[in-house]
C-alpha cells in the first residue's frame, strides 16, 4: 500500500513537471514595453568622382623609348593637384608623357607635354605658375598657362623640391643643387651641398625635400643616411642614420612637426622589396616610430598634417592606397586601387591616384575619414543587420547594449581572476553612454567603410544569418580584380614577408614566413546565437587569443532537449569554453583592444627558429626573438589534424618575457610527426608578429627556392 502511494505521488509530480514545462514552452511571449530605437549610419567609402585615361595612345608613345616595356610605359608614375586651381591635375607615365587635366572634363587633356626621361616625378610650384618634371638625367620646367618649356636642368635622380615661397628649387646631381627660380627665364644656381666620398661610393643623394617654413633642406642617401641643412646658411645641422637604402622619398609635414623617409629596409630585407617609412618629430629630431610593412612606393601628408597616405602598387603586399593617422600611425581607411603615386588637393578633401592600369582617378574623401585622424582606435563597434522587408525587432538596441556589457564584464572578471585587474575591451558608445549601434539594411547598396583597426560585431536579426544575395554583394563590393588578381579591399590586412630557412640539426628545412598588423575584423552572430557566451567565444578569434581547446556548443533544434541543454550550460562544469586561460589573459594584458589608443608605429621584430631532434624522437624548438619595442609574450603553435581532417593550430606553450628586447626560449614537442606550426609574438605596445613554418627534410636533390 505504501509503495502504491509513493508511485502515485511520483506520477502526480511527473505530470505537474510536464505541465509546467509545457506552460513555459507554449505560453505567449511577455508583452514588452516598446522603447524608442535609434541607429547610427555607417560611414561610406571614398568614391571615385573622375577618371582620366592617360594611356590612350600608349602603344605609339612606348615605341619612342628603346627597351621600355609596354607595361612600364603605361604605368602612371606621378600625379599631382595644382596648389592654386583645384580643378587642375597633372599626371605623367613611364615614358615621360605629361598630361594636364581639368577635373570637369574627363575626355581630353588640356595639354600634352614631353619629358625626355623615363620613370619621372612631377610637381607644381607653390604658386601654381610652373610645372616641373624630372626623370633620370633631366628635369624640365614649363610655364603652366602657355605650356611653353622654360628650362632643362641636369639631374641623376627623379626627386626634386620647391621651397614653400616658390623662390627656390632643389635638385640632385652629385650632391644637392639649389637654384634661384624667381625669374624663370634666368634660373641660376645659388648653392651646392656636396656628397662626401662615402656617399658617392654608395650612389649619393636620391631623395630630397624642403620644409614648408623654409628652415631646413633634407637629403636622403643610398646608404641610409639623411643629412639636414639650414636652408639659409647651408650649414649641416643634423645627420640621421637609418636601415633604409635606395631611399624613395624624404618628406616634411606641412605643419613642420614631422619628417619621414621611405625605402627598402636594408638590415632585415636587403634582397626583397618590403618598404615602409620612418618618422621623426621636429624640432627634437627624436624618432617617433616606423611602419615597415607592405610596399610603400610614395608617401604624402594631408595639407593640415593630420593624415598621411601611402601608395602601393602591389596588391599582395598591403592594401593599395592606405590612409594613416600621422599622430600614431593608426590605419584609417584604404582605397581599392593599386597605385604608384598619390596626391592631396589643397583643401585635403580629394585624392588623385595613378598606377599600372594607366588610369588617373580622383577620390572624394568622406567627412568620417577626415574625422578619423582624431578618433579612438581599437574598439568594438556594433552593427545591427536588418533582413529585407523586415522591421527592427522590439527593444533590439536595449538587448544589444545589455549583451555587450555582459560580454565586457565577463572579460573583466576573467582578467581579474588571473591577477591583471578588471581590464577589458571598450565598445563604442553614443552621447548618452549607451551602445552606439549602426544599422545595415539588406536593401541598401551603399559601400561602407569599416575602420581597419576595429572589430565590427554584427547582430543579424535572422536565424539563418546573412542572405546569400547580401553576402555575394558584400564580397563583390569589397573586392576588385586587377591584373588578374582578386584584391580584397576591406577584410585582410595581411602581408607577406620573404621566405627563409631553418636548421633541423645539420639538415636544412624550409619555412614560410607571414606577418600581419592589427586590422579591421568582422564577426557576426545570428538571432538564435545572441547568447553572450557565444559572443565571448567569437571575440576570442578577433583578440587573437583563441587556442581551440574547446568547441562551441551546437544548436539543438528539439525544444525539450534545448531546455535541458540550456540548464546544463549554466552549470559550473560547463563554462570552461568561455573562460580565459592564463596564457590568454597574459596576451590580452598587452592587447590593443584592452589598451586602446596605443601607437601603431612598430619596429619590425626578428624571430629565428632552430629545431633539434632529441634521442627520444621529440623535437626541441629554440626561438630567438628580438624587438626594440620589447617582447611581452611568445607562443608556439603546431598544426595537427583533427578527427574531421581539419588542420588546427594547437598551443604548445607560451613565455612571458616582460619587455626584454632580446630573448631565446625553448619548447619541446613529443609528437615527432609535427611538420608545421606557427610562432606568434606580441610586443609591449600590442603589435603582433606571426611566423608560420613548415619543416621539410633535406634530400640529396639540389636546393630549390620555395
Amino acid at each position: 500500500m505504501k509503495n502504491k502511494k509513493i508511485l502515485l505521488l511520483l506520477v502526480i509530480l511527473a505530470i505537474a513537471v510536464a505541465m509546467v514545462v509545457v506552460y513555459f514552452i507554449s505560453r505567449p511571449p511577455q508583452q514588452q514595453e516598446l522603447r524608442p530605437q535609434t541607429f547610427a549610419e555607417l560611414p561610406g567609402r571614398p568614391k571615385v568622382i573622375a577618371k582620366f585615361n592617360h594611356s590612350a595612345t600608349i602603344i605609339k608613345d612606348a615605341l619612342s623609348f628603346e627597351g621600355l616595356s609596354l607595361e612600364s610605359a603605361k604605368t602612371i608614375y606621378s600625379v599631382t593637384f595644382s596648389p592654386v586651381d583645384p580643378s587642375l591635375i597633372a599626371s605623367v607615365n613611364g615614358n615621360g608623357t605629361v598630361k594636364l587635366w581639368n577635373i570637369n572634363n574627363t575626355k581630353e587633356p588640356i595639354r600634352i607635354l614631353r619629358q625626355p626621361g623615363i620613370f619621372p616625378f612631377i610637381s607644381f610650384s607653390p604658386t601654381g605658375k610652373l610645372l616641373a618634371c624630372a626623370g633620370y638625367e633631366t628635369l624640365t620646367i614649363w610655364d603652366v598657362d602657355s605650356g611653353r618649356k622654360i628650362k632643362s636642368l641636369k639631374t641623376i635622380r627623379r626627386q626634386f623640391a620647391f621651397s614653400s615661397n616658390g623662390n627656390q628649387l632643389a635638385t640632385v646631381y652629385n650632391g644637392v643643387k639649389l637654384w634661384d627660380i624667381r625669374n624663370p627665364k634666368r634660373i641660376t644656381q645659388i648653392a651646392f651641398l656636396p656628397s662626401d666620398e662615402a656617399h658617392k661610393a654608395k650612389g649619393g643623394a636620391c631623395a630630397i625635400d624642403i620644409s614648408s617654413d623654409g628652415k631646413w633642406i633634407a637629403a636622403g642617401y643610398s646608404n641610409g643616411t639623411i643629412h639636414v641643412w639650414d636652408l639659409q646658411t647651408q650649414q649641416l645641422v643634423k645627420t640621421l642614420e637609418t636601415s633604409l637604402y635606395l631611399m624613395d622619398y624624404v618628406k616634411f609635414s606641412p605643419n613642420n612637426k614631422y619628417m619621414v623617409a621611405g625605402g627598402r629596409d636594408q638590415e632585415r630585407y636587403s634582397n626583397y622589396s618590403v618598404k615602409g617609412y620612418i618618422m621623426w618629430e621636429l624640432p627634437s629630431w627624436q624618432r617617433k616610430g616606423e611602419v615597415l610593412r607592405g610596399n610603400v612606393e610614395n608617401f604624402v601628408f594631408s595639407p593640415d598634417g593630420k593624415m598621411c597616405v601611402g601608395a602601393n602598387d602591389w596588391s599582395h603586399y598591403g592594401r593599395g592606397i592606405e590612409l594613416w593617422s600621422t599622430a600614431n600611425g593608426a590605419p584609417i581607411s584604404s582605397l581599392p586601387t593599386e597605385a604608384r603615386d598619390v596626391s592631396f588637393s589643397q583643401d585635403g578633401t580629394l585624392l588623385v591616384t595613378g598606377g599600372k592600369d594607366g588610369i588617373v582617378r580622383v577620390w572624394k574623401l568622406t567627412q568620417s575619414q577626415l574625422d578619423l585622424a582624431n578618433d579612438k582606435n581599437d574598439v568594438v563597434r556594433l552593427i545591427y543587420y536588418l533582413p529585407k522587408d523586415k522591421e527592427p525587432s522590439p527593444n533590439i538596441t536595449q538587448k544589444i547594449d545589455k549583451t555587450i556589457r555582459k560580454v565586457q564584464k565577463h572579460y573583466a572578471d576573467e582578467m581579474k581572476r588571473h591577477g591583471f585587474g578588471r581590464k577589458t575591451f571598450t565598445f563604442e558608445t553614443d552621447e548618452n553612454r549607451k551602445a552606439k549601434i549602426y544599422q545595415i539594411d539588406e536593401n541598401q547598396v551603399v559601400i561602407h567603410d569599416l575602420q581597419l583597426n576595429d572589430i565590427w560585431l554584427i547582430f543579424v536579426d535572422d536565424s539563418k544569418g546573412f542572405s546569400e544575395a547580401f553576402m555575394n554583394n558584400m564580397i563583390k563590393r569589397n573586392t576588385s580584380i586587377q591584373n588578374g588578381h582578386r584584391y580584397y579591399t576591406q577584410y585582410d590586412q595581411t602581408f607577406e614577408f620573404p621566405k627563409g630557412r631553418i636548421n633541423v640539426n645539420d639538415k636544412i628545412g624550409m619555412y614560410d614566413i607571414e606577418g600581419f598588423t592589427g586590422n579591421g575584423s568582422i564577426v557576426y552572430r545570428r538571432k538564435k546565437d545572441f547568447d553572450w557566451r557565444l559572443i565571448v567565444y567569437s571575440l576570442k578569434h578577433k583578440f587573437d587569443v583563441l587556442h581551440r581547446k574547446h568547441h562551441l556548443p551546437k544548436y539543438e533544434p528539439n525544444v525539450v532537449k534545448r531546455v535541458f541543454k540550456g540548464i546544463n550550460s549554466i552549470m559550473p562544469w560547463n563554462k570552461s569554453w568561455v573562460k580565459l586561460s592564463k596564457c590568454e589573459a597574459e596576451w590580452l594584458d598587452k592587447s590593443r583592444f584592452f589598451n586602446p589608443n596605443q601607437p601603431f608605429f612598430d619596429k619590425r621584430p626578428d624571430i629565428e627558429i632552430n629545431i633539434i631532434k632529441t634521442d627520444t624522437g621529440s623535437k626541441k624548438f629554440q626561438l630567438a626573438a628580438s624587438d626594440d619595442d620589447g617582447i611581452h609574450q611568445l607562443q608556439l603553435f603546431v598544426t595537427e589534424k583533427s578527427e574531421k581532417h581539419y588542420r588546427l593550430h594547437k598551443l604548445q606553450g607560451c613565455r612571458v618575457l616582460n619587455g626584454k628586447k632580446k630573448a631565446t626560449v625553448e619548447f619541446e614537442i613529443v609528437d615527432a610527426d609535427i611538420e608545421e606550426g606557427e610562432i606568434r609574438m606580441i610586443d609591449m605596445h600590442g603589435n603582433i608578429a606571426s611566423r608560420e613554418f613548415r619543416i621539410i627534410e633535406k634530400t640529396s636533390e639540389p636546393d630549390k627556392e620555395p
